[in-house]
């Protein structure tokens, strides 16, 4: 007996009903209700990436709608009445598949305006499915564009095309559109799981989305690297011998190349490159690899490891651990070199050079400093001023016993006292002597009076009334908690204008405010946005003495005295300190400028 004839796998397991189509649910569904309600149109657009199932899905819907065998309610195909059994044979009279790439002039479409009269034999309706309808010239898309507007009762139309954007609008205004998406990487392995376990072939994780990795999306083209694999495996395919068969670069040498890059070691990356360029692997292919590598480390830090759907879950605490190692930043910059690197390629004189080059700035992107730090620290220099005042309203207080002033605090400030009058004689009342409680004679008064007068003197003082002592305040320096206000608000670089605290100094307290100085009108305009005020307000609420107060900015440019600041010696000690910054003047002759930035 001879044996049945051999079927690839995407042939063997093309879906035969709508429920069998893999990731294309929102069509099958649309498809359903239309043959459930009997609403199908004469024309239908299928558009997607190639190898998503636009062609299976016209041949299943072909199929329903001439199906007899289906019981009622039923809208799939039975695959056993006489209609579906000529379908698969090819010896239906009803159903027809065209090939628009050559079957693309105007005499074709003729022929086909021919053949839409007739009536179908042995079948409901006429079926045309045109593939790759993108192809056709445009005089037989207008050929065709009458008795597409106007066909028949008994004709269908479904159009299947990669490419839409070259259909012309007058026929694609006459046809119900269905995209089709790309297939995820998980439902593809979910496939490939099934047909492993209806071919009797093991096959572990890893192997399979390797497999399903070579398809990018397609269904078809990853049943095609599956057949490739079992006719180099064998029944057990495993990820170690696979990646070698099919001439694949290791996930393991992207883990290695990433370390080489953490730890700055660019002589050993460099031999990574000539190992596998020595393998015989394709070092475009390594470079694009090893994007999608970076990439899903920025996946990790930036959404988690959950995120990565399309790697399997023994890969994913891998990328958790080695995440660890790098910035965000980082892992932009290298996404930066890798794509600039695979931008110059294709008209790059030696690949391998431009290759290693990239591979080389990557280890040495950690010694190089961001151009915006640069820019934020020669900010932090133009604004830098005198050092700040306290922040605590002081007064004058006499002194005892002498005409020199002390400072004193606000809380333990003596109230103002009304002025002596002056005595007659002219002589300052804290002048006198008082080592008696007799006045001396004055001239130009009576002995009379001046006995009345001493004997006034001689009186003693009532005492006044005793009072409970009151409790002193909470001794709280303001100057010292805005401090705490302003750095916690100057480390967010989030937040727009908060620059201009830099130099904010504590003048004082009224009414439950927070009396803050500034430079002027400008910064206050900055300072008064509603998110700065939000940080303010939040920074405060933790501090003692501030909790329940609010902050009002004025503005007191006598405060803020201009600083007789160097640029160029700042600017020559930012280049000592910052190789960048020195590559920059180098390259550009870059010239300081004094300009106040917020």
């Amino acid at each position: 007996m001879a044996k049945s004839q051999y079927l690839v796998t995407a042939r063997k397991y093309r879906p035969q009903r709508f429920r069998e189509l893999v990731a294309q649910a929102h069509v099958a569904q649309a498809l359903i209700n239309a043959l459930r309600l009997e609403r199908i149109a004469h024309a239908y657009l299928f558009t997607g990436p190639r190898g998503v199932g636009k062609t299976t899905a016209a041949r299943i819907l072909a199929k329903a709608i001439n199906c007899t065998g289906n019981p009622e309610g039923e809208v799939e195909p039975c695959l056993n009445c006489p209609s579906c059994d000529d379908f698969e044979t090819q010896r239906s009279l009803s159903i027809f598949e065209i090939d628009a790439a050559s079957n693309n002039k105007v005499e074709d479409i003729r022929d086909l305006r021919e053949n839409v009269r007739i009536l179908p034999q042995g079948g409901r309706r006429k079926v045309y499915i045109i593939d790759e309808v993108h192809m056709l010239s445009n005089a037989a898309f207008n050929a065709l564009l009458k008795t597409l507007e106007e066909p028949p009762p008994h004709v269908l139309f479904i159009f299947a095309t990669t490419e839409p954007h070259k259909v012309l609008p007058t026929i694609l205004s006459r046809c119900q559109r269905f995209d089709f998406r790309r297939i995820p990487t998980n439902e593809i392995v979910q496939h490939l799981a099934r047909i492993c376990e209806g071919e009797g072939i093991t096959a572990d994780e890893d192997s399979l989305h390797l497999i399903a990795d070579k398809g990018d999306g397609a269904l078809r083209d990853a049943l095609s690297v599956f057949d490739q694999a079992v006719a180099l495996c064998g029944s057990d395919l495993k990820y170690s011998t696979l990646t070698d068969a099919l001439r694949v670069v290791d996930v393991e040498l992207y883990f290695e190349a990433t370390r080489y890059i953490a730890e700055r070691a660019t002589g050993a990356i460099l031999g990574l490159a000539e190992r596998i360029i020595a393998d015989g692997y394709d070092i475009r292919e390594f470079l694009g690899g090893l994007a999608e590598h970076v990439r899903n480390l920025l996946i990790t830090i930036t959404l988690g490891e959950r995120a990565l759907a399309d790697v399997s879950k023994n890969l994913r605490s891998r990328y958790t651990e080695t995440a660890n190692a790098f910035t965000e930043t980082t892992l932009l910059r290298l996404l930066m070199v890798i794509d600039e690197t695979q931008t110059r390629l294709p008209v790059s004189s030696s690949p391998r050079l431009a290759v290693e080059l990239a591979l080389a700035k990557m280890t040495h992107l950690g010694e190089s400093v961001d151009l915006s730090e640069v820019l934020e620290q020669i900010r932090r220099l133009e604004h830098a001023g005198p050092s700040p005042q306290p922040a605590v309203p002081v007064q004058q207080i006499p002194a005892p016993d002498s005409g020199q002033p002390v400072p004193a605090p606000v809380q333990n400030s003596i109230p103002p006292q009304k002025p002596q009058t002056p005595d007659p004689s002219g002589t300052p009342p804290h002048r006198s002597p008082r080592k008696s409680t007799t006045s001396a004679p004055m001239r130009g008064v009576s002995a009379l009076e001046q006995r009345k007068q001493n004997r006034k003197n001689r009186q003693p003082a009532m005492p006044a009334p005793e009072m409970p002592p009151a409790p002193a305040p909470p001794q709280v320096n303001l100057e010292e908690n805005w401090n705490h206000v302003r750095n916690a608000i100057l480390q967010r670089p989030d937040l727009q204008g908060s620059n201009a605290l830099q130099n904010s100094r504590v003048t004082g307290v009224h009414d439950q405010y927070l009396e803050v100085a500034v430079r002027d009108e400008v910064q206050i305009a900055l300072l008064n946005h509603e998110t700065v005020q939000q940080a303010i307000a939040e920074a405060m609420r933790s501090l003692p003495g501030l909790s329940n107060m609010r902050v009002k900015f004025t503005a007191r440019p006598d405060l803020f005295p201009s600083t007789d600041v160097d640029p160029n010696a700042e600017f020559q000690k930012l280049k000592a300190k910052i190789p960048a910054l020195k590559q920059l003047d180098d390259a550009f002759r870059l010239r300081p400028v004094h300009t106040p930035i917020f």
